[in-house]
């Protein structure tokens, strides 16, 4: 069986955290820990698109190189991302290649698929397929952020 790189999403709640999959609702004001299992590959960039078309990168934070991963089942982002108020949806994206590579393109990519903002942005981006993609579509629901709700999940470290 092979392993496939993967983008790992975990939702802060009152009890530690719970993982999200693809399709999971999520709010306004969610707390999330991005992270990644990178599967042999060496290089990467993380970044998601929200309901209004704005990209945002969370790996590297800044710079042109995608970043270096880090080996092991998986890695978890140094900050947490606080979900906004922006409608409908947000894709995280995951774009890892064997080598060093721009970080540019993908983020051009992005904004270019971005500026469709009627529906969700497609699960890969279009991109050469030398790149790995993985990605997750977390659909924006109504109501209070469930880490303020107090359900109970896992805790965090289960998580990390």
């Amino acid at each position: 069986m092979t392993i496939l790189p993967a983008l790992l999403l975990f939702r802060k709640t009152a009890e530690g955290s719970e993982p999200l999959a693809d399709g999971a609702i999520a709010r306004q004001g969610d707390l999330l820990r991005v992270g990644y299992r990178a599967a042999g590959q060496a290089f990467g960039v993380i970044l998601s698109i929200d309901g209004r078309g704005t990209v945002t990168r969370h790996l590297p934070g800044s710079g042109d190189q995608a970043a270096a991963l880090a080996a092991g089942d998986q890695a978890l982002l140094d900050s947490a991302y606080e979900l906004d108020d922006a409608p409908g949806w947000e894709r995280f994206y995951f774009v890892s290649g064997t080598g060093p590579f721009d970080a540019r393109p993908i983020v051009e990519a992005a904004e270019r698929v971005a500026k469709v903002q009627d529906q969700p942005p497609p699960a890969a981006l279009p991109l050469p397929s030398t790149f790995k993609q993985a990605s997750v579509l977390l659909l924006k629901g109504p109501g209070p952020s469930a880490r303020r709700e107090g359900r109970p999940v896992r805790p965090l470290d289960a998580c990390a």
